[in-house]
């Protein structure tokens, strides 16, 4: 089987004009999520979709999927998140095991407020992640970077050639990030966040597949006008979003 999750368990750090978590904010007429599920319900491959949301937004996640046609479709399924983002991943992975599953099934972890996955990446990470068990998307990161001490002076200067920004969606073999965060020690659930990262600490290679600029992560106010842009180009209509 193949599973699809969107993690939206996130509560706090909104944004300043805006009284609701991220990934509820309209974005050209829809909430975020919304946007984010249209693009993840594309890849028919899915089986199931399962969306980790905070138990105190379950009954307004319920709402705006109802006002939004999506209510009765049969491949959504929601349950509650866990109070950091591992804890939601692990909550998604033993939804996943409570199906008809196997361990080399497939898991698709996706941001709820990253809206413009596309499908061509979505299908790419299923089949990568049935090759190779992990992988992750990414690009090549564009900036300067830099090393810097305690002091914040620079000490060196890293070849950007091999430096890239990860992105989501991270998919996995189900067993393998079962198995990866089963084995966590306290310590390492504090300092390990990402879930690919996670899986690399306990010994599994990483393959990655190409991201796109536009796959944007949506956390702050410059992140929601770039968004805006986007959109608009995407469906070449200057008067799609209304401005706010």
């Amino acid at each position: 089987m193949i599973f699809g999750s969107i993690l939206a368990g996130g509560v706090g750090a909104r944004m300043d004009k805006h009284n609701i978590p991220k990934q509820f904010i309209d974005l050209c007429g829809k909430p975020i999520i919304i946007h984010t599920i249209e693009r993840m319900l594309e890849v028919n491959k899915f089986d199931y979709l399962f969306i980790a949301i905070h138990p105190e937004y379950r009954e307004y996640l319920k709402n705006i999927l109802s006002q939004f046609n999506l209510s009765n479709n049969s491949k959504i399924i929601i349950i509650d998140g866990g109070k950091e983002r591992i804890d939601s991943v692990q909550n998604v992975i033993e939804a996943a095991f409570a199906y008809n599953h196997n361990e080399d099934d497939i898991i698709v972890l996706h941001d709820a407020v990253r809206p413009f996955v596309s499908k061509k990446i979505l299908e790419e990470s299923i089949k990568t992640a049935g090759q190779y068990g992990v992988c992750v998307a990414a690009i090549p990161a564009i900036d300067t970077m830099y090393f810097l001490n305690e002091a914040g002076e620079i000490t060196g200067f890293p070849d950007r050639k091999i430096l890239y920004n990860g992105q989501a969606p991270d998919s996995f073999k189900l067993g393998i990030l079962r198995n990866s965060i089963n084995s966590l020690s306290v310590e390492e659930r504090k300092t390990l966040t990402g879930t690919v990262q996670i899986c690399g600490a306990k010994g599994y290679k990483v393959k990655t597949i190409t991201g796109d600029y536009k796959n944007i992560k949506i956390t702050t106010e410059n992140d929601l006008v770039l968004a805006e842009a986007i959109m608009k180009n995407e469906v070449n209509n200057e008067s799609l979003c209304a401005v706010r």
